[in-house]
């Protein structure tokens, strides 16, 4: 069974490889599409984009990642029964469970895959691309943050909108509160920083506003009793599906000690969380295919067949995660429902084939 293990995950690993190329090179196309009309914009040139391409590429790939596994191993079981081999290993008293756990061996290694490319590969690819294009282009990289960084200690309130690359803050808007909630002090830079935890603003525009009249001043600087721990920015301008799960555990926890809601960020954990899990699923998922309709199908029939499935359970699963919300439905179950749904039903196609 060594032999067989090895045979059947070898051939599912290269299917899968093949495939992944094809879509690695759709995806460079797209990309350099989307590129092609900013070459030139400061030093953006060629070689930039392609560095570009090269960086982002990790991330795009894992978003498709369970796909691609679907795809490989439909098309290498599928030609494994068009040649008869794997009737031939059924015929020799080989069961569909014993079979399930020979394809599992090439799917526990894509799902290995998926995480290095979801924990480590991508995040660091799609900041490094991001900062290269933005450098290139404008001279340094703006990282904004959709819809600004709320923050709140005591009576103030602070909006920051993006990070530099040197650390510092760009666009920082601060209000303060008084004990009635009545708005005290209004203050806005282009630029702040942090020194040893504080908020320095560099040539605020501070408004006092009064009971009769507003005071405005414009000093050089002005240091703020405001604690902000540096990496709390650095995650907050990354998007949540594009955070690895240590990353998104920090995040989520400094949220809930500010209060603000995470169900946003849960979902994007229990996602990093179950993708793996889906990615091997799914490859389990093709050996009930190769003895039904696809036996005799071409590989065009099964890459047909593993796209439309693939896109089916992409789509299923898109709706379920945005919907969640919606429907009061917890975080970890929205991620995880539609992956335990396709595992009960491949663990009941597999057991009627046995």
């Amino acid at each position: 069974m060594n032999i067989i293990d090895r045979y059947i995950g070898r051939s599912i690993l290269v299917a899968t490889a093949t495939v992944a190329l094809v879509v690695a090179a759709l995806v460079m196309l797209s990309t350099f599409i989307g590129e092609a009309d900013n070459i030139g914009d400061g030093g953006y040139g060629l070689a930039q984009v392609l560095a570009y391409m090269a960086l982002r590429l990790p991330g795009h790939l894992n978003l498709v990642m369970p796909v691609v596994a679907l795809l490989g191993a439909l098309l290498a079981l599928g030609a494994l029964a068009a040649g008869s081999e794997l009737v031939v290993i059924r015929a020799a008293g080989v069961s569909m469970k014993r079979l399930a756990l020979s394809v599992s061996v090439a799917g526990v290694v894509l799902a290995l895959l998926s995480v290095a490319m979801n924990e480590y590969l991508g995040p660091a690819g799609t900041r490094s691309g991001d900062a290269l294009r933005d450098t290139a282009r404008h001279g340094e990289s703006v990282e904004s943050i959709d819809d600004g960084l709320w923050l709140r200690q005591g009576d103030t309130l602070v909006r920051i909108d993006g990070t530099l690359p040197d650390g510092r803050i760009a666009d920082l808007t601060v209000y303060e509160l008084t004990d009635g909630g009545r708005l005290s002090r209004a203050l806005h830079a282009d630029y702040a920083r942090l020194e040893e935890g504080r908020l320095v603003a560099e040539q605020p525009r501070l408004t006092r506003i009064l009971e009769d009249r507003t005071e405005t001043q414009a000093p050089a600087s002005l240091t703020l009793d405001i604690e902000i721990e540096p990496d709390v920015l650095a995650l907050a301008v990354t998007q949540p599906d594009e955070l690895s799960t240590p990353g998104l555990w920090r995040y989520i926890d400094y949220l809930q000690r500010n209060d603000i809601n995470a169900d946003d960020y849960r979902l994007a954990l229990w996602r990093n969380i179950v993708g793996p899990i889906t990615v091997w699923v799914l490859v389990v998922f093709a050996l009930p295919f190769a003895f039904g309709a696809l036996r005799s199908a071409g590989a065009g029939q099964r890459l047909f067949m593993g796209g439309l499935l693939g896109l089916v359970f992409f789509l299923v699963n898109e709706i379920v995660a945005s919907t969640a919300p919606v429907y009061g439905l917890a975080p970890w179950l929205a991620a995880s429902l539609p992956t335990a749904l396709l595992a009960f039903a491949t663990l009941v196609w597999l057991r009627r084939l046995d």
